[in-house]
C-alpha cells in the first residue's frame, strides 16, 4: 500500500503506565510528537522550564525538540496512557494548528475508545499491526485537532448539542418508522422546541431532516453497492418500492435505476475502462 510519506509515521509506540504519589519523570528530550491521555490524578509538566498543568479525564500534546520534566500527583495515583508519533517531517502549517489550540483538552469517550484500540494492537499477531497502529496514531492526531479547533468555536457558531443529538438518533434509526414524538422524547426536549431548533439551524422540519437523510442513504446505496431496489427502499426506511422511485425522482429527477447507471457509467469511464 502506498502513503504520503511526508505524513506517515515512521515509527509509532504507544504505552500505558500508574505512577505511584509522588512519581517524577524525567528532565528527558522529547524526539517525537506525543499525545498523553490523563485518566486519574494531575499531572504538572515543565517544558523548557515553563510549568503546565493537566488535570484527571484530560488529553494533551507535547511536541518535538523541548525538554520536558514531570511531577505526578503528590496524594493519589496517576494513571495515563500515550502514543509516541515520529512523522518523517513536522511542518510549519500543522505546527501552528497544533500551537494555537487549549491545552489540556478534555479527554473525550471517542479518544479514549481510540487509545483502547492502540493498546490492544500491540498484541495482536496480525501482519499489518504496525500498519494499523500508524494509521490509529494519525486518526488520534487529527481527531485531538479537530476536537480542539471545535472548542475554539464562538459559541454561537457551534449546533446545539440537542441538535445534534436528534440528528444522531435519525442517522441511526433511518430504516425504522420514527415518528417526531420520539425523536424529541430522545432528544430529552419537547416536539414543538425540537421543530423550533431544526428550523432556526437547519431551515427544516425534523421529519423533512429524516426524509432528506434516507433519499441520501438511497442515492449511497444504489451508487455503492448491487442491492435490488427493493431492498434498498427496506433498509432506507420507505414504505415500498414505489415510494422510494418516487422521491429519488423528485430528488434528481431520474429513476433509481438511471441513478445507478449513471454513477457506474461514470465511474467505469473515469477508470478508462468499457463498461
Amino acid at each position: 500500500m502506498q502513503h504520503d510519506e511526508s505524513f506517515w509515521p515512521q515509527e509509532v509506540s504507544v504505552g500505558e503506565v500508574i505512577y505511584p504519589p509522588g512519581g517524577t519523570l524525567g528532565p528527558r528530550y522529547q524526539k517525537t510528537l506525543q499525545l498523553v491521555l490523563l485518566y486519574s490524578g494531575h499531572m504538572r509538566l515543565w517544558v523548557d522550564g515553563l510549568m503546565r498543568e493537566a488535570a484527571s479525564k484530560s488529553v494533551c500534546i507535547l511536541l518535538p525538540e523541548h525538554e520536558e520534566y514531570f511531577a505526578f500527583d503528590t496524594r493519589s495515583e496517576t494513571h495515563h496512557s500515550w502514543v509516541h508519533i515520529a512523522l518523517p517531517t513536522f511542518s510549519p502549517e500543522l505546527l501552528a494548528r497544533l500551537q494555537q489550540l487549549v491545552w489540556p483538552l478534555p479527554l473525550s469517550p471517542v479518544m479514549t475508545q481510540f487509545m483502547r484500540e492502540a493498546l490492544m494492537l500491540q498484541t495482536m499477531p496480525f501482519s499489518t499491526s504496525q500498519e494499523m497502529l500508524k494509521a490509529l496514531a494519525l486518526l488520534m492526531l487529527w481527531r485531538y485537532i479537530g476536537e480542539g479547533e471545535h472548542a475554539l468555536l464562538p459559541a454561537s457558531s457551534s449546533p446545539p448539542a440537542l441538535l445534534v443529538q436528534a440528528q444522531q438518533f435519525i442517522l441511526m434509526h433511518l430504516q425504522e418508522p420514527i415518528t417526531l414524538q420520539q425523536i424529541a422524547q430522545a432528544s430529552a426536549v419537547s416536539p414543538f422546541h425540537l421543530i423550533r431548533l431544526f428550523q432556526k439551524h437547519l431551515s427544516l422540519t425534523p421529519i423533512a431532516y429524516l426524509w432528506q437523510q434516507r433519499i441520501a442513504e438511497g442515492i449511497k446505496l444504489l451508487e455503492q453497492t448491487g442491492l435490488p431496489i427493493g431492498t434498498i427502499a427496506s433498509q432506507c426506511g420507505f414504505q415500498s418500492r414505489y415510494h422510494f422511485s418516487r422521491r429519488i425522482r423528485q430528488e434528481t429527477g431520474s429513476t433509481p435505476q438511471e441513478v445507478r447507471r449513471r454513477y457506474w457509467q461514470q465511474s467505469t469511464e473515469g477508470r478508462g475502462v468499457k463498461p
